[in-house]
């Protein structure tokens, strides 16, 4: 029995000798809580951002970039002794106690730098009061410990990146950038000095609401550096002379809008910020500075007379999607044109923009060629509500029959829409979601308004569309963030491979960029000389809306895309301003910037592509009677085989059916706001037609301004459901009954 209590008692003995041991290790365990901040840097390491919530300005610096002389003016201040002790060093206790002793109060301490680290970042003076035995007894121990666990150079590195140099300022890094306004490596001497002299009282020898205790503490460092031999005393002279600083360097907020989305990314990757995190970004903010500064100067020049108050600019390499500049909007800290609201990403109407998508989409399904002849002449389209769907061209003529190439070139809408309805709403919208383009999901939604801009794309999405092209129908996606570093220099994340993926052919990709630069093709509705032409060959496209909400021009080299968006972020109208006069100067300036500094490679054509002679009037072979022809590109096995039967370029394309183009399908009227109103009744021009008669409600209309076989004329209103016929005679086609045309009239009523 009493061998089993002897044997209880050894148990419960070394039991507690073994919670004691593992108590005072933890206890005295010298790891660090150190809270660091968010750092964002662009693709040169310059800081662009620095989060300062709860923790202030902190950074972590490494200890070789720390000059020495800075190094040497801390030991020299703070702790002597500090290669030589094991985390406490009895000579300096002894000489603190004398002193404090002959003085009669504490005016030395004996603090190490491996207790101060202790101190600074691991225990918590909120909970264990400052001047406490037990607390003291703890530092002690946890200081040894960290001098016997931790080499003397990543001690001194904990210590400079975790104490306070006033103003809500946690290490030198940091430190040197308020206070100096540069990097650590580039301080000088008496700067080194300056800051090694402010650990003590950070308050008292603030240079700027303290400049005399700065000076003198400053100096009085020199000094012992000097006669520790440490430096020369031309250096001391002239250390000793150099100006304090005068204010502080606020930490600026550079490309804020890429600031906002790298915050938002790194939520959306889980990154942790414990510590401190610091993300290399691709944004290039000389870049970003140079292209604000053009678009605020282009958007204050047009502001009066258009009533433009914002613009947006995106600049993409192609080659790895990186995004090197992305200004959201001019002035981000503008409440009035809403500056903080990144229009980089707000979903607007392209206009004419998606263009290419269409045609790319025609090419690669082997509907259309470059030499397809498309008609460009008023035609009415029912929409899937029944409607009817008139477009017009934006300048409001009509040029007969027209080739794919200058349809597309010259931004004309009727053939833009001729040929969505050839493609297909769904292989239009397949293609631009392979192209990267995340908004407009719901199939069913969209009518063939969409080649013009009916839907609603962002400009970084729509920019990379264009650089798919450039790549030659490669698809990769943007990348903002290269990698993320935690403050101990750790990679917590990095950007994975490129991911490539093919979704368009190349041979048809080129036939849209050979497009898109053909200077020649943009001739009738640009003219020669306009802000499209750049110093290098460029493929680019305008984009406005019908009501001048947005305007958009994106083009590309072979390495570099820009893409510019002008416009208001409330929405509201610009006035008579279209993508030539209103984003086109932006997209010149900028690129021409990127051409001045970089090396811009020149567009190469696939191989395999034939080069056909054609007639300009119709795309087909010419005969002796084509006076008007040129070299057209063509996919192997598209190019014509039939030649041209025509002697001149027709007006009118011959096989294109008479139509009733108003009033349009289920069109509803309100009559009663003004005097002699009247509706308007018109066919599709032809030069073949022969005579004309209405036909309204079942009675023919004989009388005023529709009698007389006219090809459009104007009837008063009636209120009620109509149902208008038209039957005409066509020259070698004989009488033809047009499609009836529902409409109704309503009396106007006021909303109260």
């Amino acid at each position: 029995m009493r061998k089993y209590i002897s044997n209880y008692r050894k148990t419960i003995l070394s039991l507690i000798i073994g919670i004691l041991i593992i108590f005072l290790y933890l206890w005295t365990d010298p790891t660090p809580n150190i809270k660091g901040t968010i750092k964002i840097y662009d693709n040169n390491d310059a800081l662009l951002y620095e989060s300062s919530t709860g923790v202030g300005h902190q950074e972590f610096t490494s200890i070789d970039k720390i000059p020495k002389e800075l190094k040497d003016a801390v030991i020299l201040t703070e702790d002597k002794r500090f290669w030589y002790h094991a985390g406490v060093d009895p000579q300096a206790i002894a000489r603190a106690i004398f002193q404090n002793i002959q003085k009669g109060e504490i005016v030395s301490g004996a603090s190490t730098i491996p207790q101060q680290v202790v101190r600074f970042s691991v225990i918590s003076p909120q909970k264990s009061p400052k001047l406490s035995l037990v607390r003291k007894t703890r530092e002690i121990l946890m200081a040894v410990r960290l001098s016997y666990t931790t080499p003397k150079e990543k001690v001194l590195e904990r210590y400079l990146n975790v104490m306070h140099f006033g103003r809500d300022i946690y290490g030198i890094g940091a430190a040197s950038r308020v206070y100096f306004g540069k990097d650590i490596e580039s301080i000088s001497l008496a700067q080194s000095a300056l800051l090694a002299g402010m650990i003590a009282n950070p308050s008292k020898y603030d240079p700027i609401n303290n400049p005399e205790n700065s000076n003198t503490r400053r100096n009085s460092i020199l000094e012992k550096m000097f006669e520790e031999k440490l430096i020369d005393s031309e250096r001391l002279e002239r250390a000793k002379a150099e100006e304090l600083p005068s204010s502080i360097y606020e930490p600026s907020l550079i490309a804020p809008h890429a600031v906002r989305m790298v915050l938002d990314e790194l939520k959306q990757l889980n990154v942790s910020s414990a510590g401190g995190i610091s993300a290399y970004t691709t944004i290039d903010s000389g870049w970003y500075e140079l292209i604000k500064n053009i678009a605020k100067r282009h958007v204050e020049a047009l502001r009066l007379k258009h009533d433009l108050t914002n613009a947006a600019v995106v600049v993409l390499e192609n080659g790895s999607g990186n995004i090197l500049a992305i200004l959201g909007s001019i002035d981000y800290f503008n409440e009035e044109i809403q500056g903080q609201n990144n229009m980089a990403l707000a979903l607007r109407q392209p206009g004419s923009a998606m263009k290419p998508v269409t045609y790319a989409s025609a090419f690669e399904k082997g509907i259309a060629t470059p030499a397809t002849a498309i008609e460009d002449i008023p035609k009415v389209y029912t929409t899937k509500k029944g409607e009817g769907f008139l477009p017009n061209n934006y300048d409001g003529r009509y040029r007969g029959i027209v080739l794919a190439r200058e349809a597309l070139a010259s931004s004309y809408n009727l053939p833009a829409v001729e040929m969505l309805s050839r493609v297909g709403i769904e292989s239009f919208l397949d293609l631009s979601h392979k192209m990267g383009l995340g908004s407009m999901q719901r199939v069913e939604k969209y009518d063939l308004a969409l080649t013009l801009g009916g839907g609603e794309v962002n400009l970084l999405e729509l920019s990379n569309l264009y650089a798919t092209f450039a790549r030659g129908g490669i698809y990769i996606p943007t990348r903002l963030i290269k990698k993320v570093e935690n403050d101990d220099g750790k990679v917590i994340f990095e950007t994975e491979k490129i991911e490539q993926k093919r979704v368009l052919d190349e041979k048809v990709a080129w036939l849209i960029t050979d497009i898109l630069k053909d200077k020649r093709a943009r001739i009738p509705t640009f003219g020669e000389k306009n802000p499209l032409v750049l110093s290098v060959p460029a493929a680019v496209k305008t984009g406005t809306t019908t009501d001048w909400h947005d305007n958009w021009t994106i083009g590309y080299t072979k390495d570099f895309t820009v893409g510019v968006w002008v416009g208001n972020a409330d929405n509201h109208p610009m006035r008579n301003i279209s993508g030539i006069t209103g984003a086109a100067p932006i997209w010149n300036q900028t690129f021409e910037q990127i051409i001045k500094f970089n090396k811009v490679g020149s567009f190469i054509e696939p191989e395999g592509l034939r080069r056909v002679e054609i007639c300009t009037w119709d795309g087909l072979l010419p005969t002796n009677t084509c006076t008007q022809r040129y070299a057209e590109l063509f996919i192997p096995g598209t190019e014509p085989t039939s030649y041209t039967t025509l002697t001149a370029r027709p007006e009118y394309f011959e096989g294109y059916a008479v139509q009733i183009i108003s009033p349009l399908m289920n069109r509803v009227y309100e009559i009663g706001v003004k005097e002699n109103e009247s509706i308007v009744f018109e066919l599709t021009p032809n030069k073949d037609l022969i005579s004309v008669l209405w036909e309204l409600d079942g009675k023919k209309l004989d009388e005023g301004d529709c009698g007389g076989f006219v090809r459009n004329c104007r009837w008063t209103p009636k209120l009620g459901e109509h149902i208008l016929k038209s039957s005409v005679e066509v020259t070698g086609k004989g009488k033809i009954d047009l499609t009836p045309v529902h409409f109704t009239v309503l009396e106007y009523k006021e909303d109260w």
